[in-house]
């Protein structure tokens, strides 16, 4: 049996239970750190965090490529590149590290004299800005670890460990926020449970490669520069997509003008919620691909992009209907805006659909065929569509509004994910379009025809009311998508046989 289909469920059980406990837990501490905090103290938490985020970019895309390496030369036993590989790239971001807290360390004064931090917080928010940058110089080499542990197609294990960090992070913050603890107390707990993750993978990870070695010995920038233009690539990839993901705030503020910004925000959440369900069932894809690829084992490789292509179809498809029939009273449940505006409204339906129709045609494609040479294509693709969406943005700005800035995103992304995308997968996996279509309807159709007959019985016989709550829309949900498991228990089952 093929090792992702072995450890498929176990990755996407432990992924939707690591997304489920960081929502909830983490909805519930914002609101108590919001009641603790004064408006500094949260305001320049929230902006050292916001910082983190953006250290995704600071790997240059050597995080991807250790992943792919992982998969694809543990898969052929080329060990030593791999140890070389792997080695190089350690020492580089131990080095990164320690150059940036060098840097930070040395404009913390004038940092916290633009952030216009009063006199009387300077010492506390000064502390607690080293010890953050501390923790984040440790925390950046270690990231390579996780990224071993998902080209060894063991991604359960990062969720799993993720899980207990988000609970040890709840725990130990609450403790403190209601016992009075200052600000560098708080920070260093924060880091030390972020950082946590991190260095349970790497023993585990240690651990599954004894082969492996990351002494500096094996240091060899060639190993690297062999693997540039891959790097490059990813990194310019994640860097598009996460222009796209902010771009249209950007583009509400300068043209009609930031007030609405959060029209759009309250329509962006339901679309951002079902890529968030989608992701979890494709995160073995990559790794499993990278294996696959380095073996030549094509029908391997169209097998895998069939059958995770199919069951998002038959999964997503579903959750996209009830999120579009139930979308007025979810928008109420996420952000408590009531009554709901029109215009929000319908912006969360454009980007409903452009999420959905991402899903279905970049989802599971782009994470195999990154892995199989086509790298510099999937950058072409994501630069000309994050062109389109920006260009198209603006230009629909001002004809119709906040509305304008969501077709600008569902135009582009529909489009380029049918008409370029899905005719790239089928010709570079040597799949026919016959067997591509007929493989996604293949034991879905009954079952996605009675899910739709259901909905529409529900919908028109036992309409939901704006304010229906959590509990109205879960039964209604929950009575729908019975029947549909019920008769779909066959595709699911195939995911985890050989």
């Amino acid at each position: 049996m093929p090792e992702w289909r072995r450890r498929f469920w176990s990755t996407t059980a432990s992924g939707y239970i690591s997304l489920i406990t960081r929502m909830v837990l983490g909805l519930i501490l914002f609101r108590l750190m919001f009641e603790k905090f004064t408006g500094a103290q949260f305001g320049f938490w929230a902006l050292l965090w916001s910082l983190f985020g953006y250290g995704i970019l600071l790997d240059f895309g050597f995080g991807f490529t250790a992943q792919k390496a992982v998969a694809a030369k543990s898969a052929t036993g080329e060990f030593k590149e791999l140890s070389k590989l792997l080695a190089t790239i350690f020492w580089t971001f131990v080095a990164m590290a320690a150059l940036l807290l060098i840097v930070f360390v040395t404009i913390r004064t004038p940092f916290l004299e633009g952030m216009q931090v009063a006199a009387a917080d300077r010492a506390e928010f000064a502390d607690a800005y080293l010890v953050f940058f501390i923790g984040l110089a440790v925390m950046f080499p270690l990231g390579l670890f996780p990224e071993i542990l998902r080209g060894l197609q063991r991604i359960d294990i990062a969720n799993w460990v993720a899980t207990l960090s988000t609970i040890l992070n709840f725990g130990f913050l609450w403790w403190g926020l209601t016992a009075g603890w200052k600000l560098p107390a708080l920070m260093a707990v924060s880091v030390a449970t972020s950082a946590f993750p991190n260095l349970i993978a790497a023993f585990f990870s240690l651990r599954k490669l004894p082969e492996v070695s990351l002494s500096p010995r094996w240091f060899d920038w060639r190993t690297v520069k062999s693997q540039m233009g891959f790097s490059i690539a990813a990194y310019l990839i994640t860097f598009s997509n996460m222009l796209m993901g902010k771009s249209d705030q950007l583009v509400i503020s300068l043209t009609i003008g930031v007030a609405l910004v959060a029209v759009y925000q309250a329509g962006f959440k339901t679309s951002e919620m079902l890529g968030l369900f989608s992701s979890q069932l494709q995160q073995i894809l990559s790794p499993a691909a990278a294996a696959m690829h380095a073996q030549g084992d094509n029908d391997g490789l169209r097998k895998l992009l069939l059958g995770s292509s199919r069951l998002v179809f038959f999964l997503v498809t579903p959750c996209y209907l009830l999120a579009a029939a139930y979308l007025e009273p979810l928008i109420l449940l996420l952000t408590g805006t009531d009554p709901v505006p029109r215009e929000t409204f319908w912006v969360g339906q454009a980007l409903l659909f452009a999420t959905y129709s991402s899903q279905l045609t970049s989802g599971s494609s782009k994470r195999v065929l990154m892995m199989c040479g086509l790298e510099k294509k999937l950058l072409k693709i994501s630069l000309v569509d994050a062109a389109a969406n920006l260009i198209l943005s603006i230009t629909l700005a001002f004809k119709f509004g906040v509305l304008g800035v969501a077709l600008g995103t569902m135009i582009p992304t529909t489009l380029v994910g049918w008409l370029w995308i899905v005719p790239l997968t089928v010709r570079h996996l040597g799949i026919s379009w016959k067997a591509y279509l007929t493989t996604h309807f293949q034991g879905t159709l009954v079952p996605l025809t009675a899910f739709a007959a259901i909905l529409a019985a529900v919908w028109f016989g036992l309409p939901a009311a704006p304010d229906c709550g959590l509990i109205g829309l879960a039964w209604r949900g929950l009575l729908c998508m019975a029947p549909l498991l019920l008769l779909g228990h066959r595709i699911i089952r195939e995911m985890s046989r050989a």
